[in-house]
Formats: structure tokens, sequence, C-alpha cells
């Protein structure tokens, strides 16, 4: 039976064989780690290691000044809290993203705007985004879905036509570049992340760039607890938090940094051979690229699947089956205006004063959502692997695709038990900024 697919009884394309771990790490991190023990500095305030892991991260984004936070959504608060939005203010915010690029905004008390995506490359909709341009708007929030830039001419244009600020969420995008320049260069911010599943990791952590030294500034003291950075002791001149990395992450996140290049290559030349070979699959359609892009990271290997070229599999049962055949399978983020969060406006203290009232259950976003149920994630460390590797995940699929009608009655049984088979491997994909 070794035709067959492993979740009819069949041998899996990947049996006996392991994918590159993740995180990966070696003496460098040792090394760096090592030194900031001995250097009895541990905080950023009386280390280096911070500055320096800022510094390098927004040097290889082409922008001049970078801070060190404590993770991917305390940056985009922070971002968004620098550019002076607040309560009666509204921020545009794509609806296909992880929920902290939509709650960052509720956390300086202004309204996200929900819109929709491109039906391809799964970003910020421009034509949507201006459309809901109002008196109110403040901010974009435009997310590298996967690490695949938004079209930041288009974007860039817009905000400066109404005078708004981009924030760019690039905690996918970690090396990718568009016409020549880092992401997060472009915008009034760059926002990171380095939680564990992220290209560049210290198990959690985050990072704002920004060319604005006047921005860096207030995004300084914001996460400072509101102090004035040249005034020494308890001089709070404004409100902020403690929103600080330790030196031990930044020690980790400084080395990872140094081997992020060499990885995001490799990554994207294991994409492009998978691109070559699923795109001869009819069904499915990988996240399109762009020429205007000239480096892309890749967060997750990200296709669009339809059922229908697969003898009606549901995706459920596709992704079920691949995990199955060793494929390192996770999910989409679903559609932020159908999380109970929205649908409900289960916002705790925010939004309790002026902010305009929105019903997002009511909104229909219907690329955002399509999306979150057509769309396949693949994990990034597979694209690490050797090629005749990652072409298990060409065979696989085809595997899948000859018996496709035995698998979806034999997955439509798991689907109503509950489908367990994938919640730990989407543990890690949707852990968070």
């Amino acid at each position: 039976m070794s035709g067959w697919p492993a979740i009819l009884g069949g041998t899996a394309v990947r049996a006996g064989k392991e994918w590159p771990r993740w995180p990966q790490w070696g003496e460098r991190e040792r090394e760096l780690l090592s030194g900031t023990l001995e250097s009895g500095e541990w905080s950023e305030l009386g280390g280096g290691q911070g500055a320096l892991m800022a510094a390098e991260l927004a040097e290889l984004h082409d922008a001049g000044h970078g801070l060190a936070l404590t993770n991917g959504t305390h940056t985009l608060e922070a971002a968004l809290a620098a550019c002076e939005v607040g309560e009666g203010d509204e921020v545009i915010v794509p609806a296909l993203t992880y929920v902290a690029s939509a709650t960052a905004v509720l956390a300086v008390n202004a309204t996200p705007v929900l819109v929709d995506v491109e039906p391809d490359s799964l970003c910020i909709d421009v034509a949507a985004a201006e459309a809901a341009v109002g008196e109110r708007t403040r901010a974009i929030v435009a997310v590298h879905l996967a690490g695949r830039p938004c079209d930041l001419d288009a974007l860039g244009e817009l905000c400066a036509r109404h005078g708004l600020s981009l924030v760019e969420d690039c905690a996918h995008a970690h090396g990718s570049r568009w016409r020549g320049r880092g992401v997060g260069s472009f915008g009034a911010f760059g926002s990171f992340s380095f939680q564990e599943s992220k290209l560049v990791t210290a198990g959690e952590g985050g990072a704002l760039i920004t060319a604005d030294a006047g921005r860096r500034d207030r995004a300084w003291s914001y996460v400072n607890c509101g102090r004035a950075e040249q005034a020494p002791g308890f001089n709070h001149v404004g409100y902020g938090s403690n929103l600080r990395l330790s030196e031990w992450q930044s020690a980790v996140l400084r080395a990872q940094l140094e081997r992020l290049p060499e990885h995001n290559a490799t990554r994207s030349e294991r994409a492009r051979l998978l691109d070559s070979e699923l795109a001869a699959i009819d069904g499915l359609a990988p996240q399109p690229g762009d020429p205007r892009i000239d480096d892309r990271a890749r967060f997750a290997y990200v296709l669009s699947y339809d059922p229908a070229e697969f003898g009606g599999l549901s995706l459920f049962g596709f992704e079920q089956a691949l995990a199955r055949e060793g494929i390192l399978v996770g999910k989409s983020y679903p559609a932020i205006n159908t999380l109970e969060l929205f649908r409900e406006a289960r916002f705790g203290p925010r939004l309790r004063g002026s902010a305009p009232k929105i019903d997002y259950g009511a909104l229909r976003l219907p690329h955002a959502e399509r999306a979150a149920e057509s769309t396949v994630w693949l994990h990034h460390p597979m694209l690490l692997a050797d090629p005749e590797d990652v072409l298990d995940v060409v065979r696989a699929v085809e595997k899948v695709k000859a018996h496709a009608g035995a698998v979806a009655l034999r997955t439509s049984r798991s689907l109503r038990a509950g489908g367990r088979l994938l919640r730990g491997a989407r543990r890690r994909l949707s852990a968070g900024r």
C-alpha cells in the first residue's frame, strides 16, 4: 500500500525523515549570551545588546533608527502612540492578519477599521483602504502577510495624499525588500516580531525601525514609562509603559540576524522550486510575487486551494492528509471580523468614550473570509531542507490528489470528531506577535 496516502493506511512520504529544526541556534548565541551574563548588565538601560540589535535590524532594512521592545504587539502599540493616534481616531487594518494588528489600535483607544485584502496577494487592498478613509482616519497598518510585501508604492501615495501615518507590520517579513529598500523603511514605522515561530527569534521580542528621529524619540519615551531620554532620574514627561526587551533576548537576536540572509536565500530558492512544481497541479495557486519585490522573506509558504479540483476534498481533509504524510501544515488566520472579540465588541476598557461605533459582526469582507477558508500555510522550516526533501511536499500533494475521493470519506469523520490532528502543528504558527 506504499502508493496509498498515509491517512488511508499507506506509508507516509516523510516516514522516518525529519525536517530542519526550528528555532536554530549555535555557538554565536552561546557566545553572546555568555558575554551578557558576565557583563552583569541584564537590562537594556545598562547594557548594549538591545541598542546594537535594533541598530543592526534598522541597517538591514535601510532605516536610521531602531528600538528593541518586548514583543511585536507592543511595537504596533508604541508606533501608533508615537504617531499620536488616540481616542476618537480611526486606523485602517486589513482583515486577514493576526489579531494584534487590530488590537494594538484598541490599546491606544482608537478604532480599527477593517478592510478587505487582495484575492491573490492576500495583502491589504489599497482601493478598499482608500474607500475607508474618513475625517477621523489617522493611520494605516499594512501587513506584509507571510513575508510578501504590500504595494508600498500605492500605500505611500495614499498616505501622503491624505496625511496618514503608515505603520508597516513586518512580523513575517524580516529581510523582505521592495524596489531596493527594506520593508519597514517606507512608513512612519516598521514593526517586527521575534516570537518563536518567526524568521528571527528569541522566543519572544519585538523591534521598531524608523527614519524619523522625532518619532523615534516619542516611541522611546512611550517604551520607557514616559521618561525624557536625556533627563536623569524620575523625569516622566508623558504617558508610557515599560516595554523594554531584556539583554538576554537581544543577545540571541543579534546572532539570529547574522544568519538571516543565508536562511532567506535558501528559503527563496526552495520556494521557487515549489512554485514551479505546485503551480502545475490544478487546484493549487501559490501566493504570487511582484516584480517590484527584490527579496521576499518566507514566514510561510501559502497556497490557495480549490476543493473542486480535488474531488470535493475539504480544506480540512487536505490539510489533515498532508500532515499525515509528514508535511508541516499550519493554518490561515481567520478574518478578524469573524472573531468573537470583534463580533461581540468585547473590548474591555477600550472604546468607551467618543469612539465611532462599528458593527464588526455585520461586515462582509469576502476576500479575507474566503482566504481564511481556502489557503494552506506550510511552515517555513521545510524551506531550509535540501531540494529533494522539499519536493516531498509535491509528492505528498500528488498522492493525496490521486486518492482524493477516498481521503474525503476518511477525513469527513475526523472533521466531525473535532480535528485533533492539526492542533499541535498549528499552535506555533498562530502563537502571536
